[in-house]
């Protein structure tokens, strides 16, 4: 089932499933979230724009502490505006827009916008450990990373490391990063990492956030 079904109520079962298991667990996979042609025409204006040359080296920090440290992260990624997108891009966003409202309506969570970027992962290419989170900013409370490859398979590498208990480095579940697939987590709770990717990899990464306090 995806969320860009044409019936309405299977529209709101996907968004309220992906709610319960964040209620639940506090992350979820929810493979097939929109239907393979807008998948396809995701990953072809994904593949334009790094043709084009739109994508930058990835950073760590923001503002005055923003670095680039390709030995802590060596993607490339390209800022989306909503409102500057078209095709595709377009539903994507209205996708996580119904999805916003139904976490907001579920979980009371008050999550006002989405951020997100492309990112791309040349063959060779990580992300170690880390959270989704600023130092001493929390605004990120829920990252939403959507995957575009097709035919992923697991000696592909690129997996998302997912770790379930920080304390524990051993207690970790590893997600294939196969198109279609959305993943979802609480951004100030998971440490995760991406593994070495021996394809070029290709994601749309976001959070809803929080308005600052």
């Amino acid at each position: 089932m995806s969320v860009l079904s044409s019936e309405p109520h299977e529209v709101d079962l996907t968004s309220r499933h992906i709610a319960a298991r964040i209620m639940q667990y506090g992350w979820c996979v929810y493979p097939d979230f929109l239907p393979e042609e807008l998948v396809a025409e995701l990953r072809e204006q994904s593949l334009s724009a790094w043709r084009a040359g739109q994508f930058r080296h990835a950073g760590i920090g923001r503002g005055q502490g923003f670095e680039i440290k390709p030995q802590v992260r060596n993607d490339q990624v390209r800022w989306l505006e909503p409102e500057q997108c078209h095709g595709a891009l377009t539903g994507y966003f209205a996708a996580l827009e119904n999805l916003r409202k139904t976490l907001n309506k579920t979980l009371y969570l008050g999550l006002f916008d989405y951020e997100a970027h492309l990112a791309i992962y040349p063959p060779g290419s990580f992300y170690n450990k880390h959270l989704d989170q600023f130092r001493g900013i929390g605004v990120r409370t829920l990252t939403a990373t959507f995957y575009l490859n097709d035919h992923w398979q697991a000696d592909d590498g690129g997996q998302l490391r997912l770790y379930l208990n920080g304390d524990d480095p051993e207690n970790y579940t590893d997600i294939l990063p196969t198109a279609g697939t959305l993943v979802c987590f609480l951004s100030s709770e998971y440490l995760h990492e991406v593994l070495p990717s021996r394809r070029e990899r290709l994601s749309i990464t976001g959070w809803f956030r929080q308005r600052p306090s």
